[in-house]
Formats: structure tokens, C-alpha cells, sequence
């Protein structure tokens, strides 16, 4: 009889310590929970401080920007007095200028845009020849003119868009994937000497399509690639390949992607070239 009192008060013992541990680890559960509350409404406040301030930024150059452009223009215009072969030279550079720097705002108003939840896809039917052959004809232009590339030591990289044959009818934003795949050719583009960009599609399955986007340029390295689509980030030696730009192009570029339920890879080697995949249902993801 004395034995089973004393097991017994050693499991009572043993029971209110139990007790008192478990009480101390819920209230630690509790705090910690409260603790990741306040950070998780730190992070939104400041995402969106950061949405709002990019937005006003971008609002407030656009106008500038735009009047620099408008004054060219009436300038340039055949009624205008005649101006010399200098001042033709100088208002061109000005004009490139500008539009440069009013592409860079629209770039940063487009993030605020998508990162503010506003952004939502038109669904419809995509015309993937035209969709194709417009970008053959503006991304042409751009490798000749060299806009993308402004260092005089770069030659004309081929672009070759092959024809979208095969393809099963795809429902998405035409608008959305048109600057999806604008962007990561301009990209392309920037980063490649010489040898060609490649734009191809090909169906994945029985309900998706891949679009790839592959160059011959310079590659990226392996700690680099994922973070090659955070927000400003330029790849190290970007200064030394005479390449500019803001670093939203990519950002935004799977912003898009992620709003039409598809997917952004990519796959690279330094010094051979890099491959960017778009993966797309061919109808629209169920809403969420």
C-alpha cells in the first residue's frame, strides 16, 4: 500500500511538472505568434509605403519626361525654323535620352501597379502569329539600332522568332504576354555581343505551352539566378558589359507570369548563354 501512494505521488509529481511545462511553452507559442503578427504588419506597411512611393516618383518624372519629349518633337517639326546638322545631332541624342528615361518610369510604374493587387488579366484568345511576328519586327529594330545595347563595340545580334505552328488555341492576356516576352528579349539582347536571340514555342502536355526566349550571350552565374528577378538587383560585371538598366524588367516580367498561373525559369552557363522558359495553362487558372 505505501509503494502505490508513493508511485502515485510520483505521478502527480511528474504530472503538475508536465503541466507547468506545457503552460510555459503555450505562452511561448502565444507570444510568438503575437511577435509574427506585428512583423508580418511591419512587412505590409512597408511594402506598401515602398508601392506608394514608387508610384509617386514615377508619376512625378513622367511629366517632365513627357514636356522634354513634346519640346523635341516641336523642334524637330517640319514648320519650325531649320536647324543645323549639329543641332539635328543634338536634339536626337536628347530625344533618346528622354525616351530612355521614360521607359525606366513606366518600368517602375508598372511594378507599383502589379505589386499593389490592381493589376488584373483581360482573358481572351492570344493571335500567337501576330503576337510573334510584331516582336520579330520591334525586337529587329532595337538590335539595329542598338537601344538595348548603346556600346559602339557591339554587332547586330541576329533575332530569329520561329513560326508558332502546333499550338493549341491559348486563352490569356495578349497585352501581358506580349510585354512578358518584349522584356525578357530586350534583356537578351542587352546581354549578347554577337551570335543570336531566339524566340520559340513549343505545347508542354495536353494543357500548357512553353515559351523560351535563349541567347547567345555572356550567362549568368549560378548564385545569381535567382536573384536576377529581385526588384534593382544588376548582376556584378553588368558595369563592365556596358549594360545599364534598373533591374524591374525581370522582376516584373514574373509578376506577369504569376498573374496569368504560369511560371518563369531559367537555365544559364557563363560564356555560352542563358535560356528563359514561360510556362502558360492554355486556359485561364481557376480563380483563387
Amino acid at each position: 500500500m505505501r509503494r502505490l501512494r508513493k508511485q502515485r505521488d510520483e505521478l502527480l509529481r511528474l504530472y503538475k511538472q508536465l503541466s507547468s511545462e506545457l503552460g510555459e511553452t503555450n505562452r511561448g507559442v502565444v507570444a510568438l505568434y503575437a511577435e509574427l503578427d506585428q512583423r508580418s504588419a511591419e512587412l505590409r506597411a512597408a511594402s506598401e509605403a515602398k508601392t506608394r512611393f514608387m508610384t509617386s516618383v514615377g508619376h512625378e518624372l513622367r511629366a517632365p519626361v513627357t514636356a522634354i519629349l513634346g519640346l523635341v518633337r516641336l523642334l524637330r517639326d517640319p514648320g519650325s525654323d531649320p536647324l543645323t546638322p549639329d543641332q539635328a545631332e543634338q536634339l536626337a541624342l536628347l530625344e533618346g535620352s528622354a525616351a530612355d528615361l521614360l521607359g525606366l518610369v513606366n518600368e517602375l510604374l508598372d511594378l507599383a501597379k502589379a505589386e499593389s493587387g490592381r493589376l488584373e488579366p483581360r482573358w481572351g484568345t492570344v493571335d500567337l502569329p501576330g503576337l510573334f511576328g510584331a516582336l520579330r519586327g520591334t525586337m529587329r529594330s532595337i538590335s539595329r539600332s542598338g537601344a538595348a545595347r548603346p556600346d559602339a563595340t557591339r554587332t547586330e545580334v541576329e533575332i530569329v522568332v520561329e513560326e508558332p505552328d502546333g499550338l493549341p488555341p491559348l486563352r490569356s492576356d495578349e497585352a501581358m504576354l506580349t510585354q512578358v516576352l518584349r522584356n525578357l528579349m530586350t534583356n537578351a539582347i542587352k546581354f549578347t555581343r554577337e551570335g543570336e536571340v531566339r524566340l520559340a514555342a513549343r505545347p508542354v502536355g495536353a494543357d500548357r505551352v512553353a515559351f523560351t526566349v535563349s541567347d547567345t550571350g555572356i550567362g549568368i552565374p549560378p548564385t545569381e539566378q535567382e536573384r536576377i528577378f529581385e526588384e534593382f538587383y544588376q548582376v556584378p560585371g553588368a558595369a563592365q558589359a556596358d549594360v545599364t538598366g534598373t533591374g524591374l524588367g525581370l522582376p516584373y516580367a514574373r509578376r506577369l507570369v504569376t498573374l496569368l498561373g504560369g511560371e518563369l525559369t531559367l537555365a544559364s552557363t557563363v560564356g555560352e548563354g542563358s535560356t528563359f522558359t514561360v510556362v502558360l495553362p492554355i486556359a485561364p487558372p481557376e480563380p483563387r
